[in-house]
């Protein structure tokens, strides 16, 4: 810190003169007078050592305010001192009579003049204000008697706000040869110079050498100016050293954050204004009368004893109730103080708990919560807290809902909770798969023949929601679908987001795509508010997404989706959009995107916080690894564990399907087949067989025609989905033409798969596309109109390479004309997931090597030369040695 002193040039030069006119025999006397932590010790310090190398004997005392009481403690540390020659010190009688004592300080006056008399004497005495009396008595002598003498005396004293009277300040007034020198703060320029041009240093430190010094010490080696332990103890250090009362008023503000803190303390405004003085003269409060940095408050909050900090915090939060100040301003001061005592708490913490939610605050809002439930005066009370809780809990992190539960069953028992927050608990309980508990308080819920005409709504949306996400517990007859488009549904401005998407996601999955259900769910997602925690906001806007999605509107499904993920703020919120987006991917043949997307969903948010609702994205996931040939990958996804109960509900339908897609390309075409035709037998017993959910029906008739098998039903099942689906150039249109072609005559083909191609182009479904080139490819093909073949296989080939279909791009590989072309330029891609082995041995086979003489060339064995070409053949999607990559025997030639 030498180069701040430099800020201290006027200070220290007179010093130097005081010093000069000592050494001549003209006694000084100087007083550095200063906030705490001004650098006065230090001041003193330096000169000190200066001093002695110019000649002088330096004495030296530190007073400090526990050693007022100790008599003559000042003055034992000046004549104990090294510097201090051998000399006769006169007895010091404690107990003797003024007479006596005046003798005493007479003597000690003239021994230390005795000194001076031969070499200048330097008396530097720290913090003189807490000198005990005795020794100021001698101090005061001894100024009187030094005007001739080669003595220079240095005081340093903490400024206060209040002008000192002492007799000591009296006596410095009167003598002549006194000076008094004022230090302060650093300047900011000076500050902003020691740390490299960095203005962030002052307004930390309010240049406050101590502080200063502290943020050197923290920032050293780094380039960063934050805070550390040395500027945490260093302020502690300042305050401690400050009368006490300061200490009190700078926890007071750091607990209230305000300078009218004199009723929080108890004390008059005089002495918070004091006290508040001090600390602004040390630089430690910023303009507005706060602490300058975080660290500051957080320090002097950690140094106060809990019990303190909690007495502090629960009368601050007293005060500004009495002050009708807002509530979100007085639960901090509640969760601070963990009390519950008054009566007023638990409304001021619930409103404070929605006053976070609204600003996406979940943390907050459950610290809130957690302490209103313990404030409550009643059960029902204590139930709707927690019932809140657990919604809001299950915003952050569904699966922290479930501890929640017992409590809420047994107060919906004891009649404790009520329709609204019942209903909520209704799908809490079945999103993680508690059938039996949500069937018992459905019971309960409906056993109320006479609602409440504010809970009519959420009695019918939670019957809606049933029937198309739970339909096995959905109470048929109660409220029959059809009565949704006419009685509280679509089109109702009054609707709730929760009721409109519900019923929205009801009609598209009972009548298909409707206008109606698509105008509704775009109300919802332009009205999505994911705080509302009543509303369930973000299941509200996923209902609307898959509105879209069912409704094969898929391009606004998407922008939606992207819209909401850029303002989703939660981990539930960002996954289930994510969710819904690798949907609308994988639906629009975008294989890589749909599957980094379902990964990213269940990353997001863990199988078992996603509960029943896993198979959504877990079926995305799926398809997208089966239909890009990772069936590895598949396969690892197939083997998570999921809940029982999944595959009762409108999430296990997506699992389902894309299952029998898995079994579909592993050759186990009737256990395909099954998963398929399961699909088709529970939205028909459901009432949602609409092919906008899973096409089972052209997925059936695949698997049949895969067998070569019962082409009467395979042509019945297709039919039935044109049926369904209309004229409209829908994507399972698109298919089921494809398929249909299939089954018809050769030359009605082309014309079939003429029209599924300009379908699927419309629609954007990259991959199934793709598919229906390949066929139309091979229809031209089958009528000997070979010009057009080639060019649609390559179309074909390309069009599955951009979607990111591998396994379908090697089977569409012997339609191309050009294929040595086609497959250099894509060697490296096919050939890099083999080892060195594999490729060793595909190379010796493709040159048409047997197995034995393989083995024999590469000294291993038979079997293992069969287990190579196993696995070779299924990364390289490959049935046959012929139809191994012709790049292989390059690799055999440069290998050789």
């Amino acid at each position: 810190m030498t180069s701040a002193l430099t800020e201290r040039e006027e200070q220290w030069a007179d010093l130097e003169k005081f010093a000069a006119e000592a050494q001549a025999g003209r006694g000084r006397v100087a007083l550095a007078s200063g906030p705490v932590a001004s650098g006065k010790t230090a001041l003193l310090h330096v000169f000190g050592e200066h001093a002695t190398q110019s000649g002088f004997i330096a004495l030296r005392s530190t007073c400090a305010a526990a050693e007022r009481s100790l008599p003559f403690g000042m003055v034992r540390q000046l004549f104990g001192a090294g510097d201090f020659p051998a000399v006769d010190l006169p007895a010091v009688d404690l107990d003797a009579d003024d007479a006596a004592r005046a003798l005493t300080v007479y003597s000690l006056c003239q021994s230390l003049l005795e000194l001076a008399r031969d070499n200048p004497v330097l008396i530097g005495i720290d913090d003189v204000q807490h000198a005990d009396q005795p020794s100021l008595d001698w101090l005061l002598s001894f100024i009187r008697r030094a005007g001739s003498a080669k003595v220079l005396v240095v005081l340093t004293e903490t400024a206060t706000s209040r002008p000192a009277h002492s007799p000591l300040h009296t006596e410095l007034l009167r003598h002549p040869h006194c000076r008094r020198i004022q230090l302060a703060p650093l300047s900011e320029s000076s500050v902003t110079t020691l740390f490299g041009g960095a203005a962030s240093a002052y307004e930390i430190s309010g240049g406050n050498p101590l502080l200063v010094r502290a943020l050197l010490e923290d920032k050293a080696g780094g380039s960063q100016i934050v805070p550390g332990s040395n500027f945490r103890q260093a302020l502690l250090s300042c305050l401690h050293r400050c009368e006490p009362n300061v200490l009190r008023v700078a926890r007071a503000l750091a607990v209230l954050g305000e300078v009218t803190v004199g009723d929080l303390i108890e004390s008059d405004s005089e002495a918070v204004t004091s006290a508040i003085d001090v600390m602004n003269a040390a630089g430690l409060l910023d303009d507005e009368g706060g602490f300058r940095h975080p660290a500051a408050r957080s320090a002097v909050l950690d140094d106060m004893s809990s019990p303190d900090r909690r007495a502090l915090c629960l009368r601050a939060a007293g005060l500004l109730h009495d002050k009708g100040a807002p509530a979100a301003d007085i639960a901090p001061f509640l969760v601070d103080a963990d009390d519950t005592a008054n009566a007023w708490t638990g409304a001021v913490l619930a409103e404070a708990a929605e006053h976070a939610l609204r600003g996406e605050r979940i943390d907050e809002a459950v610290r809130y919560l957690e302490l209103a439930g313990r404030a409550a005066v009643d059960d029902d009370d204590r139930a709707a807290i927690v019932a809140k809780l657990a919604r809001v809990e299950w915003r952050v992190k569904p699966s922290a809902a479930v501890r929640h539960f017992p409590v809420l069953t047994k107060a919906m028992a004891a009649g404790h909770l009520g329709d609204r927050d019942a209903t909520a608990l209704v799908r809490q309980l079945l999103w993680h798969g508690r059938v039996v508990d949500a069937v018992s308080v459905l019971d309960e819920v409906r056993s109320d023949q006479e609602p409440q005409l504010s809970t009519v709504a959420d009695r019918r949306a939670t019957e809606l929601w049933l029937a198309c996400t739970h339909p096995p517990l959905a109470r048929r007859g109660a409220m029959p679908l059809e009565s949704v488009k006419h009685e509280v549904g679509l089109g109702n401005p009054t609707a709730g987001p929760w009721f409109k998407s519900t019923a929205a996601l009801v009609n598209v999955l009972s009548y298909g795509s409707q206008e109606q259900a698509v105008t509704d769910a775009e109300h919802v997602l332009q009205a999505a508010r994911p705080s509302d925690s009543m509303s369930w906001g973000p299941e509200s806007a996923m209902q609307a997404l898959l509105v879209l999605v069912y409704a094969d509107r898929l391009d606004l499904a998407r922008s939606w989706s992207e819209l909401l993920l850029e303002q989703a703020r939660t981990a539930v919120s960002k996954a289930l959009f994510t969710s819904v987006r690798a949907e609308v991917a994988l639906r629009q043949g975008d294989l890589a995107a749909a599957f980094e997307d379902a990964r990213t969903a269940v990353t997001l948010l863990p199988p078992t916080s996603w509960g029943v609702a896993a198979g959504f994205p877990l079926g995305c996931a799926i398809t997208a690894a089966t239909r890009m040939g990772r069936l590895d990958d598949a396969v690892a996804w197939l083997e998570q564990p999921i809940p029982d109960t999944m595959l009762q509900t409108r999430y296990g339908l997506h699992y389902l399907h894309a299952r029998g897609e898995y079994y579909l390309a592993t050759n186990r075409d009737y256990a395909a087949l099954a998963d398929f035709l399961s699909c088709g037998e529970l939205m028909a017993s459901w009432g949602m067989d609409m092919p906008g959910l899973v096409p089972w029906r052209t997925s059936a008739a695949e698997a049949w025609l895969r067998k070569g098998e019962n082409r009467a039903e395979v042509r019945r099942l297709i039919n039935e989905q044109l049926a369904k689906v209309g004229p409209d150039g829908s994507r399972t249109r698109g298919v089921a033409l494809r398929l249909l072609a299939a089954t018809s005559q050769v030359h009605s083909r082309p014309q079939l798969l003429a029209e599924a191609v300009a379908i699927l182009e419309g629609c954007g479904d990259r991959f199934e596309l793709a598919r229906a080139l390949a066929d139309l490819s091979r229809a031209y093909r089958a009528v000997s109109q070979h010009r057009r073949a080639s060019p649609m296989a390559r179309r074909a080939w390309q069009t599955a390479d951009a979607c990111g279909a591998a396994a379908l791009c090697a089977e569409l590989l012997p339609l191309c004309t050009n294929i040595d072309v086609v497959e250099q330029r894509h060697s490296s891609d096919r050939l890099a997931s083999l080892t060195e082995g594999e490729r060793r041995v595909a190379a010796f086979a493709a040159a048409g090597y047997t197995n034995r003489e393989i083995a024999e060339k590469l000294f291993i064995t038979p079997s293992t030369i069969e287990q190579h070409l196993t696995r070779v053949y299924r990364k390289l999607n490959v049935k046959y040695r012929k139809d191994l990559p012709a790049e292989l025997h390059t690799y055999r030639a440069a290998t050789a």
